[in-house]
């Protein structure tokens, strides 16, 4: 069983230090989980046992390549259990977050967890992307959309880009780090594996997509990630 020190260390040894508060959130999210895990399937059973590689790394991952800047809107498009939101949450507590998912008993437990770890501006929301996406409270209103494991590449820009902020003309400063990728906003930071050449090409066929980056998530110390196919898609809008 993995643990929340392991989890530390992988972090500290990918230049992202983890406080004692936040490792205490995550580890009680984890407890959340797997709670409810008995009654409702928030992740898979068998991946029970490795919800610190298979989930929660996994999630985090995502900070170790690409810094989101301070104070961004993001939605978590098929948040499911809450992945990748909440983690991401945890980890950068200036994030303004909606987890939305088309399963309504998903999203009641999102909310039960997010009112127990006490996060703010962490927002839980149920129904369908394509409708949520028209309405005025979420349309345009977004600056990262952020999804995993929800549906193909070309099919998540489209449920994407009505939640997106249209772009904005210049650079946005964000502080970023030597060594992370930059985006700037609107964009879709979506986790992928298996073969991808056939969603990306469909994917950018869209005439609102700028450009597609694919990025390896190979992390210092965790041969979990390292003997996987799993990637971070960047698509800018």
């Amino acid at each position: 069983m993995q643990t929340a020190i392991w989890f530390r260390t992988i972090c500290r040894n990918n230049g992202f230090d983890v406080t004692d508060e936040q490792l205490h959130q995550m580890e009680s999210f984890v407890e959340k989980i797997l709670f409810w895990n008995k009654s409702i399937n928030l992740i898979s059973r068998k991946d029970e046992e490795n919800i610190w590689t298979s989930h929660i790394l996994h999630s985090a991952a995502i900070l170790f390549k690409v810094r989101i800047p301070n104070n961004s809107k993001v939605l978590d498009l098929g948040t499911g259990g809450g992945f990748p939101g909440v983690p991401l949450k945890i980890l950068e507590p200036t994030l303004h977050i909606t987890l939305l998912d088309s399963t309504q008993k998903k999203i009641k437990v999102v909310q039960e967890i997010l009112k127990t770890l006490q996060l703010s501006d962490a927002y839980a929301t149920w129904g369908r992307a394509e409708k949520v996406g028209g309405n005025p409270e979420h349309h345009g209103k977004y600056d990262f959309v952020l999804a995993r494991a929800v549906s193909d590449l070309a099919t998540l820009v489209k449920w994407s880009l009505p939640f997106l902020r249209a772009s904005k003309s210049g650079r946005r400063e964000d502080g970023r780090q030597l060594g992370y990728l930059s985006v700037n906003p609107p964009a879709l930071l979506t986790l992928k594996g298996g073969d991808l050449e056939t969603e990306l090409s469909r994917a950018r066929r869209h005439k609102s997509v700028k450009d597609i980056q694919t990025i390896d998530l190979t992390l210092k110390g965790a041969d979990q990630l390292e003997a996987s196919d799993k990637k971070l898609v960047v698509v800018r809008f």
